[in-house]
């Protein structure tokens, strides 16, 4: 009788660890590339520290990194990451004019590319997955005039590994315009 009362404690105590076991759930494996996705632009009319009339184009994107390795520390400033490097930028933009339906890169030397923040992910999984919100200023002239009609943006990012993300691109926005491109209905 006691031996029938052992077996039905362990087989128990054997249920129940499997059970804990797997209700434990493996976490998603992502690459170590990291992956970007368009969310949205959102075009507003301001006024810099300066008083000059701006438009902002403030560009919504997510990102998946597998190994989490995003970003750069304010003390990276040597080597590789060296003010006058490449990679002392991390994220990088490719502005396009629409010039009569034409899609043309505008020169070089008007790029614009953002140093994204050292992030690291906590706990044992160090996947990170994120929205990262990236302003850019356009400047008015005083005649009122925009620098460009309408325009897109290529953009991707380079982790500390120098893996660097899919391209992802912007619609075409007029400048001229204010709102949420493409407008929020659900999310």
């Amino acid at each position: 009788m006691l031996s029938n009362f052992k077996n039905i404690v362990y087989l128990s105590i054997l249920i129940l660890l499997i059970t804990i076991l797997s209700a434990c759930p493996t976490p998603q494996q992502y690459p170590i590339e990291p992956h970007l996705t368009f969310k949205q632009i959102i075009l507003s009319d301001t006024v810099d520290l300066l008083g000059n009339d701006v438009k902002i184009f403030k560009l919504r994107f997510g990102i998946i990194d597998g190994d989490g390795d995003i970003g750069l520390k304010d003390s990276d400033t040597s080597g590789v990451y060296h003010p006058d490097s490449l990679y002392n930028n991390n994220l990088f933009t490719i502005l396009f004019e629409i010039i009569d339906g034409d899609t043309v890169e505008v020169d070089p030397e008007k790029q614009r590319n953002f140093r994204v923040p050292y992030v690291e992910p906590q706990g044992q999984n160090k996947t990170l997955i994120a929205e990262i919100y990236i302003d850019i200023e356009f400047t008015v002239q005083q005649s009122g005039e925009l620098p460009y009609d309408s325009i897109m943006y290529n953009f991707y990012i380079v982790d500390r590994d120098f893996n660097k993300s899919n391209i992802e691109k912007t619609p075409v926005i007029k400048l001229d315009t204010i709102g949420i491109f493409p407008p929020v209905f659900n999310e």
